[in-house]
């Protein structure tokens, strides 16, 4: 994943996913833990962005240390720290941070490995989270669902969002790469300061890969970890062909 990605995207991240249930995400994923044995204790949040699920866990009671490749939104997440919150956030690429110890569980959400679309890239960060998590700790991930994607193609969309200080209009043009498993993600992104009266325009590509059970299982497999539950996405549902998103618990062996 290039570190240009999302630098100039950060400013308006927040205001274009305000209507994203951090909170109740962060409940499901608590709940997942504890299923798994883990009901407290230290989780590191891998392409933490700018802190959202980070500061509903560190509400739920774990100590919360985030790292995301974008320094422009560690920047914003070190400033959203509520009063009296502990956490930590670092920059880093998922694949290659080293904080030097280890946690007891680790989750990457959002989709954050399906940024990974090298052929080694998923399987470097899975060992890079094995490095910083305990024997028998949880891995919980989200990614995009390769069956779902070839079911249910990517199509544009358009999405116009603003609050007391910024218009923004987000136009994202996907083109699918079947041969590589990928979607190139083209936005076109207008943001209109009001009380300044002034407008930024800039264009990102957020290439993206999907990916297969048994990729993963294998990949999971060779980097220490054994496949404990899928869902589909961060809800009850099972996974199943139709699901654009899918999310593993894995655990550290």
């Amino acid at each position: 994943m290039k570190s240009e990605v999302f630098s100039r995207y950060a400013r308006c991240y927040d205001l274009l996913y305000r209507d994203k249930d951090y909170a109740g995400e962060s409940r499901f994923v608590d709940g997942l833990l504890c299923q798994a044995g883990v009901q407290t204790g230290s989780i590191l949040d891998v392409g933490c962005g700018t802190g959202a699920h980070a500061r509903e866990l560190a509400r739920l009671g774990w100590k919360v240390t985030g790292v995301d490749l974008s320094t422009e939104m560690i920047d914003i997440a070190r400033q959203r720290i509520p009063p009296g919150f502990e956490i930590e956030f670092s920059p880093g690429a998922a694949a290659e941070f080293n904080l030097g110890r280890t946690f007891c569980s680790v989750v990457s959400l959002f989709h954050v490995a399906s940024y990974h679309v090298g052929p080694e890239d998923l399987f470097r960060m899975f060992v890079n989270v094995r490095r910083h998590l305990v024997s028998g700790g949880i891995f919980i991930f989200d990614f995009w669902h390769g069956p779902g994607v070839l079911a249910d193609p990517p199509v544009s969309r358009i999405r116009r969002v603003e609050d007391d200080c910024i218009r923004v209009i987000r136009i994202s043009e996907p083109v699918h790469r079947p041969e590589r498993c990928a979607v190139d993600v083209n936005y076109e992104i207008q943001i209109e300061d009001i009380p300044g009266k002034t407008v930024e325009c800039f264009r990102e590509t957020h290439r993206m890969r999907y990916f297969f059970l048994p990729e993963l299982e294998f990949m999971l497999g060779r980097a220490g970890f054994s496949v404990e539950a899928l869902q589909a996405g961060l809800s009850e549902k099972k996974l199943d062909r139709h699901a654009w998103h899918g999310l593993i618990v894995a655990r550290g062996l």
